[in-house]
């Protein structure tokens, strides 16, 4: 028998073990089993080696090129991220939308998509590719057979399943308003570790172990797998409410007509009955008796009596503030001593950003039990006062027109109604005098035009030579007691009685 003959002849005896992917994926022929007959079969034949070495060193290339790439679009996307977050939050509805930029941040999001897609892939496709090449290069020199070995049939159905799995777990998930890689990991991995399990035949043997295993709940033994069915349904259905209130919240917050108000309504009031649907439907798609919630209605009620009181107070004051419009998102406020503008309406609290950019968190129940000072309550004009003091020498009049007319040249001062000043008050130290005067966007503040108006008065007072007083005390010494403080060579002069005496 010649050379090649042997070869072939080795290769052929190899080949037998190869399995197709439907056996693989049906479970019915488990790896371990496969690669113990392969190398029973052909341990001391190179085409073992061949094998694994076409497949390692395609994966240890795929690992350093997919290092390089993912550093190259880790940069891109650090250096893009500045222009381009402004175009994507506008878009997101976090920002005021531009004509002109939606379609520019529209691509944008696109193509930082991609780029993020492709930096989770970079690994498993060019696994697929430099297998598919190494392959087929050992194949034309006649090194392997032409059906797919064990080792390599694995190593594509894996890195297959992976790039489906990553790629459809990442396209719905990106379909939701916010991007959360952590989930999109777990989802990924999980899927794909139970596809891995079933290729390689083990996934078989755990469900068979988890179904004779039973654990004790209650007066009942559940097995872990029904358990871990009710777990994994429920996972599964607020996944899918959470989805769907996403893609509802943004579509609510895309009408224009619409209150702030009622938006958050409608938003809370559909997720909290998404969420129920989805609890339910968990519960009876693994055959639990809903009926029984009913118990566990009632013990929450209890506890809501009782210990979760103040919880379920400030969630009811979150709708009540909502519904009666009395508080709206964007509304200046001043509520327990805190003054700023309404950023957000929870379902627990109401959260009050100030002019300093501290957020402050408010518990709902306290919009609805004490006083709250809204000055966007009613829209319209606001009136704003600035207080000064002259000098009792200074001629009122003419001081009372000066300030009048610096408050009048302020760009935000309306002119109907007018500003003016009067002398409000004869003060100990000089005469007070108020400008009254009117903005018509009160709810942007109005503490930095104060400070403008005051700064404008000092200074016109100071080239006018009025002078603004400060406190001044004369004292008046009524009587002194007598006080003995000369001393004339260490010696204390004597006093009036002793001198007296001394006579």
């Amino acid at each position: 028998m010649s050379t090649s003959a042997a070869a072939s002849a080795e290769i052929a005896k190899v080949a037998q073990t190869a399995v197709t992917t439907e056996e693989l994926l049906s479970g019915d022929s488990n790896i371990l089993d496969q690669l113990l007959l392969m190398f029973e079969k052909g341990l001391n034949q190179p085409i073992i080696y061949w094998q694994l070495a076409s497949i390692l060193g395609s994966l240890f290339l795929a690992w350093l090129l997919g290092k390089y790439i993912r550093m190259r679009i880790i940069k891109h996307l650090a250096a893009n991220e500045i222009i381009e977050s402004d175009e994507i939050k506008a878009e997101e509805g976090e920002a005021p939308v531009k004509p002109e930029h939606r379609e520019s941040a529209f691509w944008a999001k696109v193509r930082r998509g991609i780029e993020t897609l492709i930096l989770r892939l970079s690994f498993p496709l060019l696994g697929m590719l430099f297998i598919a090449v190494s392959t087929f290069t050992v194949r034309l020199f006649g090194l392997l057979p032409k059906k797919a070995l064990p080792l390599e049939s694995i190593a594509w159905l894996i890195l297959g399943a992976y790039v489906v799995i990553r790629t459809v777990v990442f396209l719905l998930h990106s379909l939701s308003r916010k991007y959360n890689s952590s989930l999109d990991n777990f989802l990924t991995f999980s899927i794909w570790g139970g596809v891995a399990l079933q290729i390689v035949g083990v996934l078989p043997k755990c469900v068979e172990f988890m179904q004779t295993t039973k654990i004790p709940l209650g007066s009942t033994n559940a097995t872990v797998w029904s358990v871990f069915l009710s777990g994994f349904s429920i996972a599964l259905a607020l996944f899918i409410a959470k989805w769907i209130g996403q893609f509802f919240e943004k579509w609510i917050n895309s009408l224009p007509t619409m209150e702030s108000n009622v938006r958050v309504v409608i938003i809370r009031v559909v997720k909290v009955v998404l969420v129920t649907i989805a609890i339910l439907i968990g519960l009876a798609s693994v055959g639990i008796d809903i009926t029984v919630l009913g118990v566990f209605g009632g013990a929450i009620g209890v506890g809501l009596g009782f210990g979760l009181q103040k919880i379920a107070s400030n969630y009811v004051s979150g709708f009540i503030i909502l519904l009666d419009k009395s508080i709206k998102i964007g509304d200046l406020v001043n509520v327990s001593g805190v003054e700023g503008i309404v950023t957000d309406i929870k379902t627990r609290y109401t959260a009050v950003k100030a002019y300093d950019g501290s957020v402050t968190i408010i518990p709902n129940e306290n919009f609805v039990t004490s006083s709250v000072r809204n000055t966007s309550y009613l829209l319209g004009p606001g009136r704003a006062t600035v207080m000064m003091s002259v000098d009792y020498s200074a001629d009122i009049d003419e001081v009372i027109e000066l300030m009048t007319d610096i408050v009048r040249k302020q760009p935000r001062v309306l002119i109907n109604p007018a500003p003016y000043t009067i002398l409000t008050n004869f003060g100990a130290d000089g005469i007070e005098l108020t400008s009254y005067f009117w903005v018509p966007d009160p709810e942007k503040g109005t503490a930095t035009l104060r400070s403008n108006i005051g700064r404008a008065m000092f200074r016109e007072f100071n080239k006018r030579k009025i002078n603004i007083p400060f406190q001044q005390r004369d004292l008046h010494i009524i009587s002194m007691p007598e006080v003995i403080c000369k001393v004339e060579n260490d010696v204390p002069a004597p006093s009036k009685s002793e001198a007296k005496a001394g006579t």
